[in-house]
């Protein structure tokens, strides 16, 4: 029996984007080097194994799962994934670690004001736009998504490629009565 399309994407984007979750916390609570590396890593497995998954249980012989049916799968768990951490990125702003999303901002303007570009009036600007794009909700839930979406499909024109089934033709084995 086939799992719908729908259903499996997000319960799956779920997972991913728990996972997602927790690495963003982590960059915020212990920030070190090889993280940033091991979360894209981890990202790229979670693809891979849920798409594996899917293709596993819902290609046929005679249809296979093809490269489009598994991007196309891989962008609906990512836009899921993306409004799960969305969700989050709000809250954590605004709730649970604003004193970490300010001192960003803070450290961006410190960075840009030493270059001698900006004027005092242009960094204030800046100033005002980052900080409603960092702690609006609606921002980072729509940022978080186009995000996801984009890193999804980034990642599955190469994931798609390795997880597809094409179908077979001619049937599983080939029979030499001829012989």
């Amino acid at each position: 029996m086939k799992n719908s399309f729908w259903g499996d994407a997000a319960l799956y984007g779920a997972f991913l984007g728990l996972a997602e979750i927790l690495f963003t916390t982590l960059e915020l609570a212990v920030p070190f080097t090889g993280l940033g590396l091991l979360h894209f890593a981890v990202f790229v497995a979670l693809l891979v194994f849920f798409t594996k998954r899917r293709v596993r249980l819902c290609a046929s012989e005679e249809t296979g799962y093809g490269y489009g049916e598994c991007l196309k799968y891989i962008l609906a768990m990512s836009l899921f994934a993306g409004v799960l951490v969305g969700a989050y990125s709000a809250v954590a702003a605004n709730f649970l670690f604003p004193e970490k999303y300010q001192a960003v901002i803070d450290q961006s303007l410190s960075v840009l004001s030493q270059t001698g570009v900006y004027t005092s009036d242009m960094l204030r600007q800046m100033q005002s736009m980052l900080r409603r794009m960092i702690f609006s909700p609606v921002w980072a839930l729509f940022s978080n998504l186009f995000s996801y979406a984009f890193k999804g499909v980034f990642c599955g024109l190469i994931v798609a490629a390795f997880t597809k089934r094409n179908p077979q033709l001619f049937g599983s084995e080939p029979s030499s009565d001829h012989e």
